[in-house]
This record gives C-alpha cells, structure tokens and sequence, in this order.
C-alpha cells in the first residue's frame, strides 16, 4: 500500500475525500480497496462506481448521494471509490460537487483518475492528492485477446483491405478498447521488444482520450503499425 495512506492507517485519521492520481497499472484501485479494510469498511458500506458506458452520469452520482445519506451501516466507515471519476459528465460533476461540499459523517470518498487535469478543479481542490506512479508486473498473454496479439504480430504482412478489416475489428470492442489497447502495447514492449510499436499504440489511446473519431484512429494506428 502507499506509504502516505499506511501512514493514515496507523494514525487512524482519514481525510472525507482523496485524489489517486495515476496510470492504469499504478495499482490505485487495489490499494483503495486495502485502504477501506484497513481502516475497518464493511463490505456492506464499501460502493464502488465505474462508468456507465463511456462516463459516470448524474443517475449514478445520485446513487451516491442515497448510499451515504445515512453513514455506515456496520462498521465505522463507509467507502465510495469512484473509478475513471474523470469521466463524469458535467452535470454529474456539479451534482457530486454537492456532496462534497457537505460531506456526510464517517463517509470516505476516493477518486481514481489517471490525470489531475481531466476532473473539475472544484472537486479536486476537496480531496487530498496522493500520486501513483507505474507499477512493474509480468506482463501474460490473455486467452481472449489472442487473435488481436497474432494480428499485431503479422501486422506488416497484411494488405490494406486486411488493415482496415483489423481496424473494424477494434472499433467493434468499443467497451473494452482502451484496455485492449494497453495489452497490445504489453506484447509489443514485452514479447516484441519494439519500442516503435509500442509508441503508435500509446498514441492512438491518446487520441482516443482526446474524444477523437474512433474509426479514424483506429486506421490510423494499423497503417502505421504496417509500416514499422
């Protein structure tokens, strides 16, 4: 766990709101999870949000406000982890802003982001910042993913037609694409040993992020992964 947050532990003193601000393999979301049952949260008071979609909306921030109006049920602290919390629409931001502001008794919220820049500066200026940074871990191959890793290693043998085939391919797994991304740029990093690759991946998952045409992107990336 982060020091600053086993720091917290020992002295038993949580702030009502904290930042985690870090990549996707930083471990935020497991040392949220370690954070909360360390300071004893029942896993009845425990709510974790994810997106619903492609952002957290306001039906989901007033499921929020329901879940902490009265505090914990059967330990001394509830905990809300919001996960992606940079994705909440504007009018979810405003309402969760509410809760913040008048935080609820014996509730702890904690926000995942991968950047500080991408979440209200009102909300971040209520939570305490504590910063992840990358975390190594062996990468391994997954069993569902395998015809996009064979694609990436064949990628400079296949023909225009079979480019744009792959790239319909990705756009089709639109819910799971930005982490299908990252895998991909785990095998070409760890199994590939190609840096260039992994430098055309990371960029269309930025531009993904940018809220870019998805398509365009995504032929994009192929065609310059041909070309490596």
């Amino acid at each position: 766990m982060h020091r600053v947050l086993e720091g917290i532990v020992r002295n038993q003193r949580a702030a009502s709101a904290y930042l985690f601000v870090g990549p996707p393999v930083s471990g935020k979301l497991e040392d949220a999870l370690a954070f909360a049952d360390s300071l004893g949260c029942q896993k009845i008071d425990l709510l974790r949000v994810v997106p619903d979609g492609a952002y957290i909306k306001i039906d989901q921030v007033r499921d929020i406000s329901r879940f902490v109006r009265y505090g914990p049920s059967a330990g001394p602290v509830m905990y809300v982890i919001v996960e992606q919390a940079d994705t909440m629409t504007a009018e979810a931001a405003g309402a969760f802003l509410k809760t913040l502001e008048e935080p609820p008794d014996k509730v702890v919220f904690i926000l995942l982001v991968e950047r500080e820049d991408r979440i209200f500066p009102t909300i971040a200026s209520r939570c305490q910042r504590i910063i992840f940074g990358e975390q190594y871990r062996p990468w391994q191959a997954r069993p569902e993913f395998g015809e996009f890793y064979q694609a990436l290693k064949s990628v400079k043998r296949l023909s225009i037609l079979e480019l744009f085939a792959l790239s319909a391919r990705l756009e089709k797994e639109k819910e799971r694409l930005e982490e299908l991304l990252y895998e991909l740029a785990f095998c070409a990093r760890e199994e590939l040993g190609n840096a260039a690759l992994v430098r055309v991946i990371l960029e269309a998952v930025r531009n993904l992020k940018k809220r870019s045409n998805v398509r365009l992107a995504l032929d994009v990336m192929c065609l310059q992964l041909s070309e490596i």
